[in-house]
C-alpha cells in the first residue's frame, strides 16, 4: 500500500524545503568565508579541479593510471587539511558552511538509494497522525498500552474483552481499505472504545492509509457549515473526504445535536461507505435499543446488518485508575 498522494507529496515537498535551506545556509556562508578567508576560495578551487584532474588522467591511458589517480586523492587529503587549518586558525568550525541537513544518512532526500529513509517514513506517518485527528491520542492509546487487567473482576468480561481485542488487532493486520468490514462499539463511558479505536487508526495510519478520526459533533458540524455556511468547527473542513478515506472512525455518536438534517447527513454518510465498500468505525454510549429509537429504522438496520457489533461491558477505567470504581 502506497501513502496518501497527497499526503506523500506534501511531506516531500517540506523535507525538499528544509534541504535546500540548508544548502542556502551553508552557500551564504561559503561566501562569508571567501570574503573573510580568501585563502579558502583559492584551496576550493584548487579542490573543484579534482573531477577534471581524474578524468585527464584517465584519458593518458592505464598504464600507471592508479599510481596517477593516488596522487591526486592525496593532494586532495592535503588541500583538505590545509583549508581546515585555516578555519580553525581563524577560529571557524571545520564544517561552517558544510549543509547541515536534520537527517544525515539521507541528507533530507528522503531516500538512501532506492530505499525509502527512515526519517521519510518516521514524518509520513506524523503527518498522517495529524491529519485523521490522531497526534495526541495515539501516543497512549495503543494495542500494547490496552490493560486488559481493567476487566480481571469479572472472568466472563475479561473473556469478551480480550475476545475485542484480538478482533481489532486482527481488523487493523489485514486492513487493505477495501473489504468493507465495519465495527460498531457499544457501551457506556471509559470501557475501553476509544483506546481500541485509537489503536486501530494509529496502526493503519502507519500502513500508509487515508483515515480521519473524528467525533459525531465536529464531524456534522462540518457538513452543518458547508450546507448553512456557519463556521466550523470540525478539524476537518472539505466534507466530500469522509465520504472518500480509507478508514473513517466516527466518536462518541450520540453527543451530537441530533435534527432532521444531520440525521439525513449520518444516514447518507454510512450508507455511501457501505455501497463503496470503504471501512468505518463507530463508537457509542448509546445502547443498540437507544440507537434504534434515536434514529431512523434505515441508520439501525445498516449499522446492525452491516458492522460487527462489540457490546462493552465492564467497570469505567477512568475510575479505577483514580480509585473510584
Amino acid at each position: 500500500m502506497g501513502y496518501n498522494r497527497e499526503l506523500f507529496a506534501d511531506v516531500r515537498r517540506q523535507m525538499e524545503n528544509r534541504r535546500q535551506t540548508a544548502i542556502e545556509t551553508a552557500d551564504a556562508r561559503r561566501w562569508e568565508l571567501y570574503a573573510a578567508l580568501p585563502e579558502v576560495e583559492a584551496i576550493d578551487r584548487e579542490l573543484s579541479r579534482t573531477g577534471l584532474m581524474i578524468m585527464d588522467e584517465i584519458s593518458k591511458g592505464k598504464e600507471g593510471l592508479a599510481e596517477r589517480l593516488e596522487n591526486i586523492r592525496l593532494d586532495n587529503l592535503d588541500l583538505q587539511a590545509q583549508r581546515e587549518a585555516v578555519l580553525c586558525r581563524a577560529g571557524y568550525p571545520t564544517d561552517y558552511d558544510a549543509p547541515k541537513f536534520l537527517c544525515p544518512d539521507c541528507k533530507d532526500t528522503g531516500y538512501v538509494g532506492q530505499k525509502m529513509c527512515y526519517c521519510l517514513k518516521a514524518a509520513l506517518n506524523e503527518e498522517g497522525l495529524r491529519r485523521a485527528g490522531l497526534a495526541h491520542l495515539f501516543e497512549t492509546q495503543r494495542f500494547d498500552t490496552f490493560l486488559l487487567d481493567y476487566y480481571r473482576n469479572d472472568p466472563r468480561v475479561y473473556r469478551l474483552m480480550q475476545n475485542y481485542l484480538e478482533i481489532c488487532r486482527h481488523f487493523a493486520d489485514r486492513f487493505d481499505g477495501s473489504t468493507g468490514e465495519s465495527l460498531l462499539f457499544c457501551g457506556g463511558t471509559g470501557l475501553g472504545k476509544t483506546h481500541l479505536s485509537t489503536a486501530i487508526a494509529g496502526e493503519i495510519v502507519q500502513k500508509g492509509f487515508d483515515v480521519i478520526y473524528e467525533s459525531a459533533p465536529n464531524l456534522l458540524s462540518a457538513f452543518e457549515a458547508e450546507r448553512f455556511g456557519r463556521s466550523l468547527t470540525a478539524s476537518v473542513s472539505d466534507t466530500s473526504r469522509y465520504l472518500s478515506c480509507d478508514l473513517l472512525v466516527i466518536d462518541d455518536l450520540g453527543a451530537e445535536l441530533s435534527n432532521s438534517f444531520t440525521v439525513g447527513v449520518l444516514y447518507n454518510l454510512i450508507n455511501s461507505r457501505i455501497v463503496a465498500r470503504k471501512p468505518t468505525i463507530i463508537s457509542t454510549n448509546l445502547t443498540p435499543e437507544e440507537i434504534r429509537s434515536r434514529y431512523t429504522d434505515r441508520i439501525a438496520s445498516r449499522l446492525f446488518g452491516e458492522y460487527t457489533l462489540m457490546r462493552f461491558e465492564g467497570r469505567d477505567i477512568r475510575m479505577q485508575k483514580i480509585g473510584m470504581n
